[in-house]
């Protein structure tokens, strides 16, 4: 009873952390998240006016910039994101199982697979599967900013335009709520405009843009990619923080009910040894008499 009522302390205590660091991870989460939909509002636009397309209108266009060029597909990156702490239920195991189904796909095709593993959980999870890991990164901290995330897309854009992967794919725990996260595997390049602006789409604001709009794509699309990470980064924490909330929480009253039990149980026997010691009193006040 005394150590189980110790380890409800110590989950209790983890609880009340993980609600404080929650609160703070869903509003930097929040906030991101118009800057990075404004972002691919100014991007699709972008791709629309250096598009060269041809009198016919076919979807085919000129490559303008190395992060938007598409080429078959022999060799694939996956960027995993998990957590580097354990103790927050199935996240991370939810997460490594979708990008497992993913790669396992890849591979069915006659895809080469590596990794870009983020976290330790993940790096442990790539090293006894026996998966290859080209790169690794951890310690990004509980509230990290955007330059510690840069090196991460760095390495994903420096191997897609030197060709030694023809397709990255970023997989990462999505928070939806505090209740549910749900793994996501999202291209990550060559970069996709978005299609609910296409190049037959009319923009409703027409933006000037200076020097020219191919300038301006050129530096944004370095930029859009780092925002995707950061974007994707900020998601894993908020769902590291509600779903270790979510298993301290089960986990205290896990511990409330077996402390009940056992308390009931130490009862029972109790008002048995102490009948059983009254009958053998009884008992005995009888012989001698």
């Amino acid at each position: 009873m005394t150590s189980v009522g110790n380890i409800r302390q110590i989950t209790r205590a983890m609880e009340l952390i993980a609600v404080t660091r929650l609160r703070r991870a869903q509003q930097r989460v929040l906030a991101s998240r118009p800057y990075s939909d404004k972002m691919r509002q100014v991007l699709a636009d972008l791709v629309e006016r250096v598009t060269l397309r041809s009198d016919e209108e076919v979807d085919e266009f000129e490559v303008q910039h190395p992060l938007l060029e598409r080429r078959p597909v022999r060799r694939v990156a996956v960027i995993l994101l998990t957590t580097d702490r354990g103790l927050c239920g199935a996240l991370n195991s939810s997460t490594i199982r979708a990008a497992l189904q993913f790669t396992f796909e890849q591979q069915n095709q006659g895809r080469t697979v590596e990794f870009i593993a983020v976290g330790r959980k993940g790096v442990q999870s790539l090293r006894r599967h026996v998966l290859p890991v080209v790169a690794e990164f951890a310690a990004l901290g509980d509230y990290p900013n955007i330059t510690r995330v840069t090196p991460i897309s760095r390495v994903a854009m420096d191997a897609f335009t030197g060709r030694q992967y023809d397709d990255v794919v970023l997989v990462y725990p999505r928070f939806v709520s505090t209740l549910r996260q749900e793994p996501a595997v999202v291209p990550l390049l060559p970069i996709q405009p978005p299609e609910t602006a296409g190049r037959h789409a009319k923009t409703a604001t027409e933006y000037i843009y200076e020097p020219d709009p191919a300038s301006v794509l050129a530096g944004l699309l370095p930029r859009y990619v780092e925002i995707q990470m950061y974007q994707a980064v900020l998601e894993m924490i908020a769902s590291e923080f509600s779903a270790r909330m979510v298993a301290m929480r089960n986990a205290t009253d896990n511990a409330t009910e077996l402390v009940n039990e056992l308390r009931l149980g130490l009862n029972k026997t109790r008002q048995a040894t102490i009948t059983r010691e009254i009958i053998e009193v009884s008992a005995g006040a009888q012989a001698g008499a």
